[in-house]
């Protein structure tokens, strides 16, 4: 594995055998905390639990017994335990839980007045789950001219879903198209034009195995 964040001990000679971590400078007491690829940058489903994992050595071997405390930024959710100790491969592990907002989130993993490393997750969306209306309930224009209805997908944290097909159909008037698909805020747009004379209608958005949201439109 190879590690593509971390901080070297001061030795200027190689060490024998250090899992592919590269050096970057000298720390206190020649300890080094190094974060093997897997973990170092990855993308998860928000509300993930993942494992979390970094190495440690002093002198350039494995350091076993070494405290680690773990502590997240950009609110990262959380990790259980905060604070462990290396085994005898200088490897210490936590559970990190992602929080259920769509962000980048980061972990640190410090030996106190020591050295560091960060691991990152970049979370993505759950399964779309509700549709919401972001156009207003009831819509007035005058007859015989248009309006835009609008629809949001999102998953059960509120995170936008991109690629949902919304289904649109209505009481009368005219729809540019009966199918549209949401974009990556999770919208989904359909033109609603009204007849000549002054009438009510209601237009429909569907999003199969999600919902149903209506509108009322009155052509005045």
């Amino acid at each position: 594995m190879i590690a593509l964040a971390s901080v070297s001990c001061g030795s200027d000679s190689p060490s024998p055998d250090n899992g592919g971590e590269t050096p970057t400078g000298p720390t206190a007491n020649n300890i080094n905390v190094s974060v093997d690829s897997a973990f170092v940058s990855r993308t998860a489903v928000v509300g993930s639990t993942l494992p979390a994992q970094v190495r440690v050595t002093q002198n350039g071997v494995p350091a076993p017994g070494i405290g680690i405390t773990w502590s997240l930024t950009k609110s990262g959710g959380t990790v259980n335990p905060a604070t462990s100790s290396t085994d005898a491969n200088g490897v210490a592990t936590t559970t990190w839980t992602l929080n259920d907002t769509v962000r980048t989130a980061v972990l640190t993993a410090a030996v106190v007045g020591a050295s560091s490393g960060t691991l990152t997750v970049t979370s993505t969306p759950g399964p779309a789950s509700a549709i919401k209306k972001v156009s207003p309930d009831s819509i007035g224009v005058v007859a015989g001219s248009s309006t835009n209805v609008t629809v949001r997908v999102t998953d059960k944290g509120g995170n936008a879903i991109a690629g949902s097909t919304v289904t649109w159909t209505a009481t009368g008037g005219a729809l540019t198209v009966t199918s549209t698909t949401t974009g990556s805020s999770g919208n989904g747009q359909v033109v609603f034009s009204t007849e000549a004379a002054p009438k009510s209608y209601t237009v429909t958005a569907t999003v199969g195995g999600i919902g149903v949201v209506s509108f009322k439109v009155v052509g005045l």
